[in-house]
């Protein structure tokens, strides 16, 4: 009797254990990243004077992140013209900037944006694709909602 308590309390152990260990590994960025989402807007890193400050795109471009296996995809009007593994990093540009901001960091171009939510919109916006070691010092932002 005693034996089968023992065990019985260590299982219950060793299962709680490994479920802390789990939801302990998982990034919040990856559950709100996760599922397909569509570009509506184009926002302008540097706009001329009196020029627009954000353009609306003339392609239909769906990005695809499966949280599970980090993999991410980029369809454009139909056509799947990129397929990477991904990774959400804390990343500073370099320019005096001190505080880490998120990044996507795609593994198969080794590139990386900036990646944010505005809850008011329930956007994803992305900032344009730079490659790793590289600054981003003005460049366009990319606004997607999410359609799954």
């Amino acid at each position: 009797m005693k034996k089968t308590f023992f065990a019985t309390i260590m299982v219950a152990l060793l299962v709680s254990c490994q479920i802390e260990t789990t939801q302990e590994n998982i990034i919040p960025a990856y559950s709100k990243l996760a599922g397909k989402w569509k570009l509506y807007k184009i926002v302008l890193g540097y706009p001329m004077l009196n020029g627009p400050s954000e353009i609306k795109n003339t392609y239909e471009e769906i990005l695809e992140f499966n949280a599970t296996s980090k993999t991410f995809s980029r369809i454009v009007d139909g056509k799947t013209t990129e397929t990477s593994n991904f990774d959400v990093k804390p990343l500073t540009n370099g320019l005096n900037e001190t505080n880490p901001r998120d990044a996507i960091v795609f593994t198969k171009t080794n590139t990386y944006s900036y990646l944010s939510f505005d809850e008011k919109t329930s956007s994803l916006i992305l900032s344009q694709s730079t490659p790793i070691g590289a600054v981003l010092a003005d460049g366009n932002s990319f606004y997607y909602q999410k359609v799954q």
